[in-house]
This record gives structure tokens, sequence and C-alpha cells, in this order.
């Protein structure tokens, strides 16, 4: 973490009312190595491994967060916005906002996906609140999900590596794989492993509990359907757009 801002804060004598994070959107494009970097997880940006969705996070807040503190509990970035609320003093807008909240003369009602963490940063809880996550693609499709040590992957991106990522598209498996993040934090199992797939038989229960969670968390979306479509790198919605204005639609 860069130390100038970091004195700076001190020098202020308002480190200990500052929340500093360090981190980054997504894993790295290893393809545009040695611009790009590199990581020991499996593959990269834009596809469903944790070379993707992996990134570094440090946190200094004197005082409040303990200093060299190592964690490998499940924290998303969704979780900052309730988090920072908190640390503010308000605990209650994520359940408010569901509800229907009026802020700056608009009147909000959305689901945010974020959990607070302060309460475990600070060591006053031993867990993150957050038990999993979903994985998505940029284009809105759901690629995978987490429970616990234990991930399920629905899509994968058969491509290794340049490039080629952002052209070809996900395959969608028939059975999903199943990986353990803890034992298997490289997901190569299914790569190397002779009795991969002996394993993934012994233990497809668990892709009945991924699909009855994945359930769950999509009927929120009947309450709170998605404010905008996703982002598209094929021509259908450039066709929709042109369709629209040849008929005088917006």
């Amino acid at each position: 973490m860069n130390s100038v801002p970091l004195d700076h804060l001190d020098e202020l004598d308002i480190a200990d009312d500052t929340i500093v994070i360090y981190s980054t959107d997504n894993g790295p494009h290893m393809n545009s190595w040695p611009d790009g970097a590199m990581t020991s997880f499996r593959s990269e940006k834009n596809t469903n491994w944790e070379g993707a969705f992996r990134v570094p996070e440090l946190i200094r807040w004197p005082e409040h967060i303990p200093a060299g503190v190592v964690s490998n509990e499940i924290i998303q970035h969704h979780d900052w916005l309730p988090t920072f609320l908190a640390a503010a003093g308000d605990t209650t807008t994520v359940e408010d906002l569901k509800r229907g909240k009026e802020i700056g003369g608009r009147t909000y009602k959305v689901h945010i996906d974020g959990y607070d963490l302060l309460p475990y940063l600070t060591g006053e809880a031993t867990e993150s609140p957050r038990q999993g996550l979903v994985y998505f693609s940029d284009d809105g499709d759901v690629l995978a999900m987490r429970y616990d040590n234990w991930k399920v992957v629905f899509m994968e991106q058969r491509v290794r590596g340049t490039l080629q990522v952002w052209f070809e598209p996900f395959v969608q498996l028939r059975i999903p794989k199943v990986f353990n993040l803890r034992t298997d934090p490289f997901e190569r199992a299914d790569v190397t492993s002779n009795t991969y797939f002996d394993w993934l038989f012994k233990n497809a229960y668990l892709v009945l509990a991924a699909q009855a969670l994945m359930s769950e968390f999509l009927a929120t979306f009947e309450e709170f359907p998605p404010r905008q479509r996703a982002a598209s790198f094929s021509i259908d919605q450039a066709v929709d757009k042109l369709q629209a204005f040849l008929a005088g639609g917006d």
C-alpha cells in the first residue's frame, strides 16, 4: 500500500477517522503480460475461474481494525456500501432500501447484495457474514456460485489464455463441476486428477444444494428486477437499437 497518502493522513491527524482500502475490480489480464499482472489462480479476467475474480484486499483503520491480520473469509465488493454506512453510524439503510427509502429527494426500492462486515473486521465477530457469492459474466450469465469452501460451476470458459477469452463463448455444462477452494484453490482437479469425476459423483448432492441456493437467490429478482440490461459484446443490442430508431422509437 502506497505510504504517501497514508503518511499524509497521519500528518493531518485524521488516520483514526479514515478507512483506507487497496484493491482492484477484477483479476488481471494475463494476456497483456508484461504490462498486465500474473496470478497463481486459474485463468484470468473474463472467465468463470478464480483468476478472474480473486483480488487483493488491504484495509487500514487504526484503532478500529487490528493490523497485521490475514483473513480467508469471503468478502465481496458489494459489502463495502453497508460496511461504510455502518462505520458512519447507519446500520439500517440496506433493509430500509428493500422497503423503499427516500434519499436526496428520490425514493429508492432496491436490493443491495451486500453485508455489513464491520463486526468481523473489528474483531467483534469471528466470521464474515457473507457465506457465498454468485459469479456473473459481463453479459449477465450465471457462471458459478460459491458457498463456504465449495464452488459449483455452471458455465466455463475453455480457452486457456490470450485475448481469445474475449472471442469465445462460455460453454454451458450439462452437469456442473464442483471444486473445493480450500483443498484445490487453483481449480486444477478436473485437469490433473485421475479420480476427479469419481469424486464429483460422490459429492453430487452439492449440485442439488447449489441449485436450491441459486433458486432462492434468483427469486429475489421477482421483487427486485434488474435495473438495467447487462452489457453485450454481440451485435444483438446494436440491432435492437437500430430497429427501434428506424421504427421511430427511443
